[in-house]
């Protein structure tokens, strides 16, 4: 039997909605995400190549399939390439990022369905929910009474907003905000879409002149409707009408001829690599009294780009220069020309901070967010007295010195993935040695007896690999324990490669630094006519490097200190390095002994030199 009129207690509303808020989440069916993931088209430039860097920038290499060239290719995917890294393999290829206007219908709103009897249903959460599209006459607190049908949940359409915006809805809104009493807007149809244009806390009701009336749910205290989703006559919602959008593609073209692929590649982030290496050292017998050491490398694969399926994978490791990794082409998105030639001039301003550092030079051994990147040599050999019969290295002798590139296969992989992935494994001699850098004084300043716990047991072998070992956390292990893990340096392939392991408890080590003579030497630098010369002290330094072994067994050790100044002498004829040096008048050097210091015993090794001092 229909009612033709009934009154709904705002209390049973309030039961309703509060049920509905606690109602498990899959009653409501796909997510909107979902239902556009299942709606997305096919990539039809597909990625096909991936080089990563370790700083989370890649050379992603694209790939569209043979076709005639009649009419541009629309791409299903948008990419962002950096300024300048854009390339395609056919020179007739060409990218164009332009503006297209089209007709949208929005999608209705669901329709109403029958009832035998009002009742609970999962999706009510609102008033609007319940009576969405009913002919109601509302009550208020007041004891005003409303008519008019209630404006649905469907979605706000897409359309632009009128010329003239009534300042009286806002004006009201905030008078409202802070009354008891309801508020009454009144609008045209072409500026209220939904409910939603007040907010889920508001009732909006179209009256029979087609004006709206807005009124907060919490002052209503009955709505009588004629029928409650019974009849045939159930009201349905108004169908959404096409609306025009504007959307910005971007289109390839081409002239070419032939009938095959077509490649682009070009520079963006998103893909990374983080490599790790493990040294599984065995008790068997290697060459020169040393052991046998199994060297595993293994990489995580970080992928926050873009889908890809069965595409070739390289890894580089070297200190790119990536000097407009923060400039987007222009190709990429629409920005105002200001902004894209301000972007050229300072392509820095928007780095992180370890792009900047490697661009500019700066060397850092921390292991960084998604990246290591201290992988450049600051020593410049000068001799070779600690290698004699050292091989020639491999990565030197490619020509490619400073960058290295690995292909580890193909992968597949979703936007958010990330996978493990064991690279190669081979055995290497190794032999025990125990390191100390000696404190490095200021280039002034002189001090004496320097205690220094900082001596390492280490582990050095030359790298088995065609590839480099990039700056990377190393685990060491022997019989299935783990002994330690440390951070390695770069080492090319060949390369002698040490690793720390522990402290050198066994082994002391002190340095002794001070002035030995000459003291009143001058160095003199001439100056211009009329302009007194400069005068510096000149002065003889001596450092003394004492050594004490109390392991009760012989040790081999490697030795090395950094001075400021020319070396005058040394013992044990040490290997020498001239390093970088910036705004001082001095050259700054590195000496480095490998000996053998026997059990119990004890050893100084001393050189001196002279530097520049100001008086």
């Amino acid at each position: 039997m229909k009612r033709s009129l009934f009154a709904f207690p705002c209390a049973a509303i309030l039961a309703i909605i509060l049920a509905a808020s606690f109602a498990p989440a899959v009653l409501f069916g796909q997510s909107a995400s979902e239902k556009d993931a299942d709606k997305k088209e096919p990539d039809n430039a597909p990625i096909v190549k991936v080089s990563l860097y370790k700083n989370g920038f890649c050379f992603v290499t694209r790939e569209i399939a043979p076709r005639v060239w009649d009419k541009p290719l629309v791409l299903t995917r948008s990419i962002a390439p950096r300024h300048g890294t854009l390339w395609f393999d056919d020179p007739t290829a060409r990218l164009r990022r332009t503006t297209v206007e089209k007709y949208v219908t929005p999608e209705p709103a669901p329709a109403a369905k029958k009832n035998d009897a009002p009742g609970y249903r999962p999706e009510w959460t609102t008033m609007t929910d319940v009576f969405e599209w009913q002919q109601v006459t509302v009550r208020t607190k007041d004891g005003e009474k409303i008519s008019g049908r209630v404006v649905g949940n469907q979605k706000p359409l897409p359309q632009e907003q009128p010329k003239e915006t009534p300042v009286e809805i806002m004006d009201e809104m905030s008078a409202y905000r802070s009354s008891s009493m309801p508020v009454r807007i009144t609008s045209s149809a072409s500026t209220v879409k939904s409910h939603s244009s007040f907010g889920a806390s508001f009732l909006t009701l179209e009256t029979e002149d087609g004006n709206f009336i807005a009124v907060r749910q919490s002052d209503v205290v009955e709505i009588n409707a004629k029928s409650l989703y019974e009849g045939d006559d159930v009201p349905q919602p108004p169908a959404p009408k096409p609306v025009k959008q504007t959307e910005e593609i971007q289109i390839v073209e081409a002239t070419m001829e032939d009938y095959r692929p077509v490649r682009m590649r070009y520079l963006t982030e998103g893909i990374t690599w983080s490599p790790f290496y493990r040294l599984d050292l065995s008790e068997e017998k290697g060459k020169d009294g040393g052991g046998k050491v199994t060297v595993s490398a293994a990489a995580t694969v970080m992928n926050n780009y873009s889908d890809f399926e069965n595409a070739e994978v390289e890894f580089i490791s070297g200190f790119p220069s990536l000097d407009f990794a923060s400039v987007v082409a222009a190709v990429a998105k629409k920005l105002p020309m200001s902004t894209f030639l301000q972007s050229l001039a300072n392509p820095s301003a928007g780095t992180p901070n370890y792009i900047r550092n490697a661009t500019s030079g700066i060397l850092s051994q921390s292991v960084m967010s998604q990246s290591v990147m201290s992988n450049a040599r600051p020593v410049v050999q000068i001799n070779k007295e600690d290698e004699p019969d050292a091989p020639p290295s491999k990565w030197s002798a490619s020509g490619m010195e400073d960058i290295q590139y690995k292909s580890v296969g193909k992968l597949t992989m979703k936007k958010g993935d990330v996978v493990y992935l064991p690279v190669a494994s081979k055995t290497a001699d190794f032999e025990y040695v125990t390191t100390w850098s000696a404190p490095l004084q200021g280039e002034f300043s002189f001090g004496e007896k320097t205690p220094d716990t900082n001596v390492w047991s280490t582990v050095r072998f030359r790298n088995p690999f065609d590839f480099a070992l990039t700056t990377a956390p190393y685990e060491i292990e022997r019989d299935g324990k783990i002994l330690g893990q440390s951070t390695g340096s770069w080492f090319g392939s060949g390369e002698l490669a040490s690793v720390r392991i522990t402290h050198a408890l066994g082994v002391s080590c002190t340095m002794s630094h001070f002035e030995s003579g000459n003291r009143e030497r001058v160095f003199r630098v001439p100056r211009a006519e009329g302009l007194s010369e400069l005068r510096y002290r000149y002065p003889d330094v001596t450092v003394e490097l004492a050594l004490v072994n109390r392991t009760g067994k012989d040790v081999k050790i490697s030795v090395d200190s950094v001075f400021f100044g020319e070396l005058i002498e040394a013992d044990e004829k040490p290997a020498k390095s001239v390093m970088t040096t910036d705004r001082t008048m001095n050259s700054k050097n590195k000496l480095v002994w490998d000996i053998t210091l026997p059990a119990n015993s004890k050893k100084t090794l001393t050189y001196t030199y002279k530097v520049i001092k100001d008086r």
